[in-house]
């Protein structure tokens, strides 16, 4: 029916307008033996015959029946036009949303591609630069290594010749020094056989004055002996006497008594009222006498022994 309605649309409008007529001839009494001609605002011209009664009820019920059908229909493509218009709506937005979707996943791919292609870069940057350091590195490892070596065979030819400098050094010092130790040898076996010589010839020069000032000693100490009367005269004693480079007497020590104790100290008194003794001004000389040992006897003078 709706078919049918779709494709005639034009003469169902005149079907309709046709029985809107007939109703408006039956209101007004108006004749329908005779066929009449009815012309409608569109400029149409359409036949109209008579009808009965019964027809005309079956007519209206036909034609309000296809106005409710139709009003049914219209509601239905007014449904189906608002159903429609949302579903267009709704596809153009799911549309235009997977639209803005493609577009927001392009952008972020595009965006990720960037990103990835800046990492690349940045990573290749990166990797450069650390293989650039890493070779600068070696470099510098491989040129101190180098260095090293060159320092170390440096060191050792500097240090091979120091060595050898001081070795020769050593040698020319152990020889000069054995040449000098020589030569001081030579030079002291000189010198001891010059003073053994000025020695033997002092001692022949001064054998004489030690015998006089010997002999000048064992008078004054006579001249100041005042021997015991009581005691015999086989009576000896050997006495120590020191004394300082003036002549002045120290001390006197009994080293072999006599067995008279009178004669002992008779000895010992003689001796100290002669100091000062006579002694040689020549502190060479004077060393003979700082340390005196004298016998003593009646049968004889004081003398060295």
């Amino acid at each position: 029916m709706l078919d049918w309605i779709k494709s005639n649309g034009r003469g169902f409008s005149i079907a309709v307008a046709l029985h809107v007529v007939f109703i408006g001839a039956l209101l007004f009494n108006w004749e329908w033996d005779k066929p009449k001609r009815i012309v409608l605002e569109q400029g149409d011209v359409i036949q109209v015959n008579s009808i009965d009664a019964n027809s005309y009820d079956a007519e209206i019920k036909k034609i309000a029946e296809k106005k409710r059908s139709d009003e049914r229909l219209k509601q239905q493509r007014k449904q189906q036009q608002v159903k429609k218009k949302q579903q267009e709506k709704k596809r153009k937005a799911a549309a235009k949303k997977k639209k803005q979707e493609a577009a927001r996943l392009k952008k972020e791919k595009l965006k990720q591609q960037q990103l990835k292609k800046k990492a690349l870069k940045e990573k290749q940057l990166k990797d450069d630069a650390e293989k650039k350091e890493a070779l600068a590195k070696k470099q510098a490892v491989e040129k101190a290594k180098k260095e090293a070596l060159a320092k170390k065979a440096a060191d050792a030819k500097k240090t091979a010749e120091a060595k050898k400098k001081a070795e020769q050094d050593k040698k020319r010092q152990e020889a000069k020094r054995k040449q000098q130790v020589e030569a001081e040898k030579k030079r002291q076996a000189e010198i001891k056989r010059q003073q053994k010589r000025d020695r033997e010839e002092w001692l022949r020069k001064s054998k004489g004055i030690v015998n006089k000032y010997a002999a000048l000693i064992s008078r004054k100490i006579e001249q100041n002996w005042r021997q015991p009367l009581d005691v015999a005269s086989d009576l000896s004693c050997r006495v120590n006497i020191k004394l300082q480079p003036t002549g002045k007497v120290i001390s006197v020590r009994v080293l072999e008594s006599s067995g008279s104790l009178s004669f002992d100290r008779s000895v010992e008194t003689a001796v100290r009222k002669a100091s000062p003794l006579p002694v040689p001004e020549d502190r060479e000389l004077f060393e003979q006498f700082r340390d005196l040992t004298l016998f003593f006897s009646p049968e004889q003078e004081p003398g060295k022994n």
